[in-house]
């Protein structure tokens, strides 16, 4: 039997304080917590000024990243839209094939880089419940002209790897791991980016390493990649300077209140970005320029926190996952089987209707609390992706970020209930 919302909201309203504000219908203006942030602090910003001046922090963060991975050689860049192209570039030198398969749910970026290189991308469905591949979806594809797969681990939620690298080397094709959320997962003991043949790494904000830019490092001896011989990308300090000050609930409620209007402003349109250079306007046209030693060195550093934020994340994502599970109007997704370090980078919901996902969103927005609804272009045909059409039309996302406090994850259970209350 599923519980009441009364009985949900009595499992710890015993522990809430009558003067705790998530009784009220609306929290303080300035302080909104963000959707997906991970932390960066001043003495990272610190070093990384003091490494670009040393002319050192790229290599150093390059070496780190590859030897975790276990990777034989690896490039930065300066975007995950660069590191993409020219991963897919370097495949192109190796076979004639024209096609890419992607997931029917992912991000926009893989549809605008492979189409800008001159490929053209072709979309196998996911599971709705485990965000993984939908393997019978895959081996239904015709092979005969794919260049390569895409596996990409949404929200550090991966797909049956071992499955994957199968089909892949079965067909001879060619199977790339995008880890924009999915660094430090494993699968069956293994790490994440060590199944394909290369593995495509995001720094741009909301992502573990938010240092802005991309990697590419590769485990087939076949594909080549290097900084040696590229421009570096001037430090993107302002950029960085502005994420660590704005994304801190305290002072983000500033930014969505006028400041992201400003930043969009300065940047001629375009969403403000970690990465150093323009996200949308970019050529395809190698050599790309590498990321900066002041981005590499604090890269590093947040690196090596990256098992703290995990451990702080995961906190957070069981905690909605007792208070949350088996209530009407949602249902929690589950990684598949074999999954461990999971990232709980965002929480999941799948909310039984697209009204009852907006009503939610703007529950949680009027309180300051950020939701995010994901990749909702382009829109995907529902006969042809059943799962990645339920994902575009129903996925709501809460924040587990570090800065997520006790009180903030009882303000977000306490507001969706509030609005979910009605369909008792």
């Amino acid at each position: 039997m599923k519980p009441s919302i009364h009985s949900l909201q009595t499992r710890y309203s015993d522990s809430i304080s009558d003067t705790d504000d998530i009784v009220q219908s609306s929290a303080p203006r300035v302080r909104t917590v963000p959707a997906a942030v991970t932390p960066v602090a001043i003495s990272d910003m610190l070093a990384g000024v003091h490494s670009h001046y040393r002319d050192r922090g790229r290599k150093e963060f390059r070496t780190c990243i590859l030897r975790y991975l276990n990777g034989r050689s690896a490039g930065t860049y300066t975007s995950f839209r660069r590191a993409l192209a020219d991963c897919l570039l370097t495949l192109r030198s190796e076979s004639d094939s024209k096609e890419v398969l992607i997931p029917s749910f992912c991000s926009s970026d893989y549809q605008k880089v492979i189409t800008g290189i001159g490929l053209t991308p072709r979309r196998y469905d996911v599971d709705p419940q485990t965000l993984a591949a939908d393997i019978d979806s895959l081996e239904s594809q015709s092979f005969d002209d794919v260049l390569a797969v895409i596996a990409v681990n949404v929200l550090g939620y991966t797909s049956d790897m071992e499955q994957l690298e199968t089909i892949c080397t079965s067909r001879n094709v060619f199977l790339l791991e995008a880890l924009g959320y999915g660094i430090g997962t494993e699968y069956e003991g293994r790490t994440l980016g060590t199944f394909g043949d290369c593995s495509i790494l995001n720094f741009q904000q909301g992502k573990p390493i938010p240092v802005g830019g991309g990697m590419v490092v590769s485990q087939n001896p076949r594909l080549s990649f290097d900084d040696s011989g590229r421009v570096s990308v001037s430090p993107n300090i302002a950029a960085l300077s502005g994420y660590l000050l704005f994304s801190h609930p305290s002072m983000y409620g500033i930014y969505r209140n006028g400041g992201e209007r400003i930043a969009a402003l300065i940047t001629d349109g375009e969403r403000p970005s970690t990465h150093p250079e323009s996200k949308e306007d970019v050529t395809y046209v190698p050599p790309f320029k590498t990321i900066s030693n002041f981005q590499g060195q604090i890269g590093c550093r947040v690196f090596d926190r990256l098992s703290a934020h995990r451990k702080r994340r995961a906190e957070t994502a069981n905690w909605y996952r007792k208070q949350l599970d088996g209530v009407d109007g949602i249902s929690l997704l589950s990684p598949i089987a074999g999954v461990s370090n999971h990232p709980y980078v965002r929480f999941p919901l799948l909310v039984e209707s697209e009204r009852l996902r907006k009503q939610l969103h703007d529950e949680l927005v009027g309180v300051g609390i950020q939701s995010s609804m994901m990749y909702d272009w382009p829109v995907i045909d529902g006969d042809r992706y059943p799962g990645g059409a339920k994902l575009q039309n129903h996925l709501l996302t809460i924040p587990t970020h570090p800065y997520v406090t006790k009180r903030d994850r009882r303000r977000v259970v306490q507001h969706l209930t509030n609005a979910l209350s009605p369909i008792e």
